[in-house]
C-alpha cells in the first residue's frame, strides 16, 4: 500500500534528488499497472489521473472535462486500483476544483483518508481562452484552482500546479504550491496527440519566464516542465538543458504513447513470425 507523505517529506524526498543533480519525473496514470511500473522504473511522484483514464480507453485527453464522467468521482475509483500497488513513491492526484457544490477542504480531506499525500488541479484553460474567461466569471475558473492549491498547502498536502503563463505562476507560487509547472498545452504526439504548433525552443521560451515569475516570489519554489511538443526523453532533455526546469510531468508521453509503441511492436513482431506451409495429408 502507498504510504501517505506530508508536503515537507515529499519536498525533502525531491530535495535529495535535485542535490544529487537527477531530474524529477512525475508520470501521470490511469491503472494499477502503470502505476506499479512507474514505480519500478523510478518515478518521483505518482500523478492519478482521469485523462489518463480516458487515454487508455483510446480517447482524448479533453473527454476528462466533458460532462460524460465526473472527474473526480474517476479518481475516487482509480484510487482503490492504484494505492494498493505502490510501495513508497508519493502519490498525488489530477482533480477537479471547479464543481461549486464540492468545498475544496471536504474534497481534499477525502483524498487524504483515501491515502493520497497532494494534489494538482485540471486546468480549465485547456479548453481555451474564451472558455476559461466565461467559467472564471461565474465562479468556477482558475480562481478556484488557485483556492484548491491554497487550501491544500494549509492542509499540509503536497501540491503541483500548473501555470500557463507568468501571471498563472505568480498567483500560484503566492498560494503556497510546493511544484509550479509549465503548462505548454495537451502533449502532441501518437495516435490521440494534440495538434500544437509550438516548437521545443518555444517551450524553453514559455517556459522560463514561467519559472522566472514564480520565483520572484519564492526562491525555492521546484520548477517542471510540461506538455506542447514534449513527447519523448529527447524533447525533454532539449528543454531541461535550456530552463532553469528541474523535472519533467509527463501525461501522454509517460504511459499512452509508450503504451501504444510497445503494443504496435508486439503485434507486429507476433504477426511476422515465419511459419513453414505445411503438406496437408
Amino acid at each position: 500500500m502507498a504510504v501517505r507523505y506530508t508536503a515537507a517529506e515529499v519536498v525533502a524526498r525531491l530535495r535529495k534528488e535535485i542535490d544529487a543533480g537527477r531530474p524529477l519525473f512525475m508520470p501521470n496514470t490511469g491503472m494499477g499497472l502503470s502505476a506499479k511500473l512507474q514505480e519500478q522504473g523510478g518515478a518521483d511522484l505518482i500523478c492519478v489521473s482521469g485523462t489518463s483514464w480516458w487515454r487508455l480507453k483510446g480517447q482524448g485527453s479533453l473527454a476528462a472535462f466533458l460532462p460524460y464522467s465526473d472527474c473526480n468521482a474517476l479518481i475516487f475509483e482509480l484510487a482503490k486500483e492504484i494505492l494498493p500497488v505502490v510501495k513508497d513513491t508519493p502519490v498525488i492526484t489530477l482533480s477537479g476544483p471547479h464543481n461549486p457544490l464540492f468545498p475544496h477542504r471536504d474534497h481534499l480531506q477525502k483524498l487524504w483518508d483515501l491515502g493520497m499525500s497532494g494534489v494538482t488541479h485540471l486546468p480549465a484553460a485547456l479548453f481555451g481562452k474564451e472558455f476559461a474567461e466565461q467559467v472564471e466569471h461565474i465562479g468556477m475558473g482558475f480562481g478556484q484552482e488557485v483556492e484548491f492549491i491554497q487550501t491544500a498547502h494549509e492542509m499540509n498536502m503536497f501540491t503541483v500546479a500548473y501555470a500557463a503563463n507568468p501571471e498563472e505562476a505568480v498567483r500560484f507560487a503566492h498560494a503556497g504550491a510546493d511544484v509550479i509547472s509549465s503548462h505548454i498545452g495537451a502533449t502532441k504526439g501518437g495516435d490521440m496527440g494534440a495538434a500544437t504548433k509550438l516548437t521545443l525552443d518555444d517551450a524553453v521560451v514559455i517556459s522560463q519566464k514561467i519559472f522566472e515569475a514564480a520565483r520572484a516570489v519564492r526562491k525555492d519554489v521546484i520548477v517542471f516542465a510540461h506538455g506542447g511538443p514534449l513527447e519523448g526523453p529527447e524533447d525533454v532533455k532539449y528543454v531541461l538543458e535550456r530552463t532553469a526546469a528541474q523535472g519533467f510531468i509527463g501525461g501522454s508521453a509517460a504511459e499512452r504513447m509508450p503504451i501504444e509503441k510497445a503494443l504496435l511492436e508486439a503485434t507486429r513482431a507476433f504477426k511476422n513470425i515465419p511459419i513453414s506451409k505445411k503438406e496437408e495429408s
